[in-house]
């Protein structure tokens, strides 16, 4: 599953580029990837990323840097900011889901629209279902 994950982001990667993105790279898009219209926090950028707060906020900087993010404010925390992506990035969020849906149609092409609709909904059910071996463990005792 992850060499298929690590394949389609790396084409998404270089449509991004093609699209007028050529500084981007696989960390600044994980997390476009995450960005929202009402934007999010630093912190919760870092959160799903599973990285520091520092990390993102290097991101987001650099990001911030070439126009495509801003830090608002957060309506319902002074203290704190938002990162939202500018209009800037609008072509290269385009040109991820013109090929993400190529990608698509690749695999429904290899396995079948059926072969995708039951690998959707099985990868769903393990998602939904996930082992306990793959749960976080509150704590552990010997």
């Amino acid at each position: 599953m992850r060499a298929i994950e690590r394949a389609a982001h790396r084409a998404m990667l270089e449509a991004i580029q093609e699209a007028g993105y050529p500084y981007m790279r696989m960390p600044h898009v994980a997390l476009m990837a995450h960005m929202t219209a009402d934007g999010l926090r630093i912190t919760e950028f870092a959160d799903l990323m599973q990285v520091t707060k520092s990390a993102a906020s290097q991101l987001v900087t650099f990001l911030e840097g070439h126009g495509l993010v801003e830090r608002v404010p957060d309506p319902s925390d002074g203290r704190a900011s938002l990162v939202r992506a500018t209009s800037a990035a609008d072509a290269g969020f385009r040109a991820a889901r013109h090929r993400y849906a190529e990608i698509e149609d690749d695999w429904e092409r290899a396995i079948g629209r059926g072969g995708l609709a039951r690998l959707a909904k099985m990868l769903g059910e393990l998602e939904a279902n996930r082992p306990r071996a793959l749960t976080k463990r509150s704590s552990r005792r010997s």
